[in-house]
């Protein structure tokens, strides 16, 4: 029995996953293997309940970012979608009230639930390109959270990656925004940057690498790590190194 706090973001109560940082090599990478798949999992909405509001946002946005990269990843089925499209709509509902009363137990509720979907997600299909380079990033950084690492590069990778999935980036845009519902696909997903930027900055989770105390110096490696993992390789579209490299320079400094 493994029991687990809720909003971990990790959604390890339901992976094959474990995560490990080599801190003397400045690298972080992951074992996977169906031993590590838990028997039984405790969920416990009130084991968070006095978790404060950035770590619940970090946490938080690491459990969309699941959802979000398992529902267009290329090797994505009916029943991830379904299970994705789910924990999206609970963590933008429930999300941002809970930054704003962080003792609402059935908002950690919903929240809980939607980490666990989101990790089925990823236990059925994977994660793409912002989680190979958010793990490069814990790794050459190991004090930045990995929600953080997510959420520094998430409007690039919108911005790389819409025209290539425009139907389901259309979808989720529509998510957040009903309005976009009378517009085609493509008007709608290319909106999901704007959208996400919005949202970003209404949980505390807008700000550039070199908030995070990046120095530049780091991105050639952050680079070289990201394509160590297999993450990049399931992305709509199949990113270069040249192309993470202008990717993580935009997003180095935030106005």
């Amino acid at each position: 029995i493994i029991a687990i706090p809720t909003t971990s973001g990790t959604g390890s109560q339901v992976t094959a996953v474990s995560v490990l940082t080599n801190p003397k090599e400045r690298f972080k990478s992951a074992i996977v293997d169906p031993h590590l798949f838990p028997k039984e999992a405790i969920v416990d909405p009130e084991l968070v309940v006095s978790l404060p509001p950035h770590l619940t946002a970090s946490t938080g946005f690491d459990a969309f970012a699941h959802a979000f990269e398992s529902y267009v990843h290329v090797n994505a089925n009916p029943y991830t979608d379904l299970l994705a499209l789910e924990a999206m709509r609970l963590v933008i509902r429930f999300l941002p009230p809970l930054l704003n009363n962080p003792a609402d137990r059935k908002a950690r509720e919903h929240m809980a639930w939607a980490d666990t979907l989101a990790g089925l997600s990823i236990a059925n299909c994977g994660t793409t390109l912002p989680h190979g380079i958010g793990m490069a990033i814990g790794g050459k950084a190991p004090w930045v959270m990995h929600g953080e690492a997510l959420a520094v590069v998430y409007p690039e990778f919108l911005r790389y990656t819409a025209p290539y999935a425009l139907e389901k980036f259309a979808a989720v845009a529509r998510m957040f925004r009903p309005e976009l519902l009378g517009e085609k696909d493509e008007v709608a997903a290319l909106a999901l940057e704007e959208v996400m930027n919005a949202f970003l900055k209404e949980i505390g989770m807008w700000f550039g690498l070199e908030d995070l105390r990046i120095p530049r110096e780091d991105l050639p490696g952050i680079v070289e790590d990201t394509f160590k993992l297999p993450d990049y390789s399931v992305n709509p579209r199949v990113p270069t190194k040249e192309d993470v490299l202008a990717l993580l320079e935009s997003a180095y400094s935030r106005k």
